[in-house]
């Protein structure tokens, strides 16, 4: 069984417009590198977004359920570091919340200087500037220390997330080059979990190695699986996209957990939208509820799961929102098993 039932907390400290159009409006591009420099009101309208998002009585209506974990992605300019806008003290009080009504917690670096990944969740799209320079690097694990300093003995802490979603082209000796850096500098300062991202590489030869050879204490291997990117999945029925995940998947994650700790830091329900064009919203339901069980089974077998993500602002993403999703039933509403045993 899972230790850790979680949902990411995304498009809340970093941002990515498809999570919220509205925000640019008139804005040339995606990330939130464009957002800051473009927008008139940037600083204003970044406040009002941090206060109405996500709210206290969203984290207390997850505790309430069950959930037992959040995944709290965090821009590594929360100083506010030109072009961008400080976000340090909103996100005290954020874990300030998380403390209140029990949840563990996990602080998930989600962007990097010059950007891991060149994606909108990296913060700059379409760059991946950030192996190029070890200034980047070394800058990466200084926002590290700071969180672990300011947050690394908070009761309900899980663990820190060193980088969120390098990007496959990065040599793997690079990326993992940091991971033993950042863990040598977090281990003297927290006993909470440090975690790290495949760096969509999950099946390497190189990963039990190197979680073998270097005296890890509390880690944690992160996977993110997505069955909407790959075209080969858009034509697959019900019965194949179950058989892929409680099969194939399922190998998977048991392989790996066999040298190190698996999360599961994000999954959803995302699909190609156009395999529902001829269902009845019963029907589009009664098929998320099922891929949503499937994912579920496999995904209670490894050390824990946080779904992407708690809250989308997008009338064509619902197969990503969390809490619509748990609202029409597709998902659960009890984490717990509170219900009387059939």
């Amino acid at each position: 069984m899972a230790t850790l039932r979680g949902v990411n907390l995304g498009g809340w400290f970093v941002l990515e417009k498809w999570m919220k159009p509205s925000l640019f409006d008139g804005i040339s591009g995606p990330d939130e590198t464009v957002f800051s420099i473009e927008h008139m009101d940037a600083e204003k309208v970044l406040t009002e977004h941090r206060q109405t998002f996500i709210q206290e009585k969203d984290i207390k209506a997850l505790a309430d359920m069950g959930i037992n974990s959040v995944r709290l992605p965090l821009p590594w300019w929360f100083l506010g570091e030109k072009p961008y806008y400080r976000s340090i003290e909103k996100i005290d009080e954020v874990i300030g919340w998380f403390e209140k009504y029990g949840l563990s917690y996990l602080l998930d670096l989600h962007t990097a200087p010059g950007c891991q990944n060149g994606f909108d969740n990296g913060g700059i799209t379409g760059k991946i500037d950030w192996p190029k320079d070890p200034a980047n690097i070394d800058k990466t694990v200084e926002k590290l220390v700071f969180l672990a300093k300011r947050y690394g003995h908070n009761p309900h802490l899980f663990g820190f997330e060193a980088l969120n979603e390098p990007h496959s082209s990065i040599d793997l000796a690079v990326v993992q080059s940091f991971y033993l850096k950042t863990y040598q500098a977090l281990r003297p300062l927290t006993k909470a979990a440090i975690v790290f991202h495949d760096a969509f590489r999950p099946q390497d030869a190189s990963w039990p190695s190197f979680f073998a050879n270097h005296g890890f204490e509390n880690v944690a291997f992160d996977v993110h699986l997505y069955y909407c990117f790959s075209p080969a999945y858009a034509s697959y029925s019900l019965a194949q996209l179950q058989q892929v995940v409680l099969v194939d998947t399922h190998a998977m994650l048991q392989t790996l957990s066999g040298f190190v700790r698996v999360i599961v830091g994000e999954w959803s329900l995302g699909l190609d939208e156009k395999r529902f064009a001829n269902m009845d919203d019963f029907q589009r339901d009664t098929f998320l509820r099922a891929f949503a069980s499937a994912q579920l089974h496999s995904y209670e077998t490894v050390f824990g799961w946080y779904f992407w993500s708690y809250r989308i602002d997008h009338p064509t993403h619902r197969t990503w929102n969390f809490s619509r999703l748990t609202d029409a039933g597709v998902l659960p509403h009890d984490y717990c098993g509170r219900h009387e045993t059939l």
